[in-house]
């Protein structure tokens, strides 16, 4: 029985679009994707029946940008709207229309039962629009302009992704995500500290390892954990070649983490997966987890058009690799509305 260790843990069932469209191509159905306009607007995010629905990004040419959630082709629900001045409208949108907290004039006739109803609509439809964290996971830094990796079900459904580090929040943008292959681009406004670089060479068998993340969340500490152990075997669950088993300790929260060569420093997979007992199971898998390979998640970059530094060719200090980690990995949190963890609920 697989599991998916970030806390948020559902994946749509889409298919793949294509990298990008313009505006004369036929409507998508649905699906993930990225559509140019003839202006130049581009929107990048979530499509169903060929309009603009679900979580996504809005980006006009004038620099203004809007990143949230759309309903048939506007903005609907929780979303950021960041104009080119710098000016944040940041709450409820409907029909394309900004709303934080919409207070309805109480005429002075209404009965005390009248007015009273009215306080716990209001109340109700406040508490419905508020985004609350519902989970979380791991990320990692792989270029100096805020560029983040990181699983796709760690940040699936999620209303707003906030990556954290060093005391500091910042709002994520969703650049793209591999449904397939379990794999999210996200991108902040920050400078990272540190970047992680990939390795050139495939992995090997009994090939020593560490495991960095953010475990149960901040329950334990706010604090990056470490583990450390060897590639298993060369294939994941069932003869997945995308993967690669570790037996290093992992647990929730850990999704979205790098895997570093233990001599390099280099990033030789992302961790993905644990296995679980079953329910009809009587064994209990010992240090049995999963990671992506490198190969797959460049490729996504490179779909991607990101460009990522040359791996280190050297043996590196233990203290070079621990500023590496402290430096560029990321905790990561999800937030959603009440309406949206109750549709996540339904399709659990």
């Amino acid at each position: 029985m697989i599991f998916l260790i970030g806390s948020t843990g559902v994946s749509y069932a889409l298919p793949h679009c294509p990298a990008e469209k313009n505006q004369t191509s036929s409507p998508w159905s649905n699906c993930f994707g990225t559509y140019t306009f003839p202006s130049g607007n581009k929107y990048v995010g979530e499509f169903k029946n060929g309009k603009r629905n679900g979580q996504g990004t809005f980006t006009f040419t004038s620099g203004n940008k809007y990143v949230g959630e759309f309903k048939n082709d506007k903005r609907n629900g929780q979303g950021t709207f960041t104009f080119a001045s710098g000016t944040v409208q940041e709450g409820i949108w409907k029909n394309n229309k900004f709303y934080y907290i919409r207070k309805t004039p109480k005429p002075e006739s209404k009965s005390i039962a009248e007015k009273s109803k009215l306080r716990q609509t209001a109340s109700r439809r406040t508490k419905s629009n508020t985004i609350y964290p519902t989970g979380s996971g791991t990320g990692f830094a792989i270029t100096k302009s805020g560029y983040v990796v990181t699983n796709n079900h760690v940040i699936n459904g999620c209303a707003r992704v906030r990556i954290h580090h060093r005391g500091k929040s910042i709002i994520a943008t969703i650049i793209s995500r591999d449904i397939v292959n379990d794999l999210a681009l996200l991108q902040g406004n920050f400078k990272p500290e540190k970047i992680f670089r990939f390795s050139d060479k495939g992995p090997e068998l009994t090939q020593d390892i560490y495991v960095a993340g953010y475990p149960f969340g901040k329950k334990v500490s706010a604090s990056v954990k470490v583990t450390k152990g060897i590639i298993s075997s060369l294939t994941g669950l069932k003869n997945n070649f995308s993967n690669i088993q570790i037996d290093a300790a992992i647990n929730p929260g850990n999704s979205g983490g790098p895997i570093i060569d233990a001599e390099s420093g280099n990033v030789i997979g992302v961790t993905v997966a644990v296995l679980k007992k079953g329910k009809k199971s009587r064994l209990t898998p010992q240090n049995t987890s999963f990671g992506i390979k490198t190969s797959i998640v460049k490729n996504f970059l490179h779909g991607n058009n990101i460009s990522v530094p040359s791996p280190k060719t050297k043996t590196i200090s233990r203290s070079e690799r621990n500023e590496i980690i402290q430096g560029g990995t990321y905790y990561l949190s999800c937030w959603m509305t009440n309406a949206q963890i109750q549709r996540m609920r339904k399709k659990k």
